[in-house]
């Protein structure tokens, strides 16, 4: 099949990702791995746009989407996508912002791997992105944001959290989403009916905290530096 054929290939791979304990769980699951060879493994996502500038483009970038310091990873491979069409990339996370798939997806990037979705290896994903297939998942992995699967917010309770996270406040959530501070106090209600989280710096806390939202702002905080 022109599928195995593909995968006795050797692909020369880079790993970005700024958390040292999960880019060495990445290295420890790749390396037993016959048709990858991994060229460097990278803490920040400004440092692999440099690799590539120096020498040949890697077959596949695995890179994070949250960086510490740096322009962020989504927006790292949305610039490498353009510039180095034929590498094709892998973004992962440990959050659960289902959002992070919808913006992947229209930047081009090749597939999607939640860190912490055990059915989906990340070795698969690899090969099957090798393989010419784009990898996502239907959903993010579930958590419970109080009494409620996160999984179950509408989109508009999502956007709701993402500019409470920002620190908006009702006035300027309701410009945001268009709607009046009434509603937008209506909306925050139901959502603490629904969590049974009645507090809402608990509930901003938490979303946080589990990365049920996480805003532009924060995602590309550091990326001025």
């Amino acid at each position: 099949m022109a599928g195995d054929a593909e995968l006795k290939k050797m692909y020369r791979l880079i790993i970005v990702d700024d958390e040292l304990i999960s880019r060495g769980f990445m290295e420890m699951l790749v390396k037993p791995m016959k048709n990858y060879r991994i060229e460097a493994a990278l803490p920040y996502a400004k440092d692999v746009m440099l690799w590539c500038e120096e020498h040949q483009p890697p077959d596949l970038i695995i890179m994070d989407v949250m960086m510490e310091r740096g322009i962020d990873g989504l927006t790292a491979s949305e610039q490498l996508k353009k510039k180095y069409p034929q590498t094709k990339i892998i973004l992962a996370t440990s959050m659960v912002d289902t959002a992070f798939l919808n913006k992947a997806k229209a930047a081009g990037i090749e597939s999607f791997w939640f860190k912490t979705c055990d059915d989906l290896p990340l070795t698969d994903v690899m090969d099957r992105t090798m393989a010419g297939e784009s990898v996502y998942p239907e959903d993010a992995p579930s958590v419970m944001l109080g009494d409620l699967p996160a999984n179950e917010l509408t989109p508009q309770q999502r956007n709701l959290l993402r500019l409470m996270i920002d620190g908006l406040s009702n006035r300027e959530i309701g410009e945001k989403m268009y709607i009046s501070q009434s509603t937008v106090k209506a909306h925050l209600d139901e959502l603490m009916r629904r969590t049974g989280i009645h507090s809402r710096i608990s509930l901003v806390a938490k979303a946080s905290r589990l990365g049920v939202v996480v805003s532009d702002k924060e995602r590309m905080g550091s990326s001025k530096e």
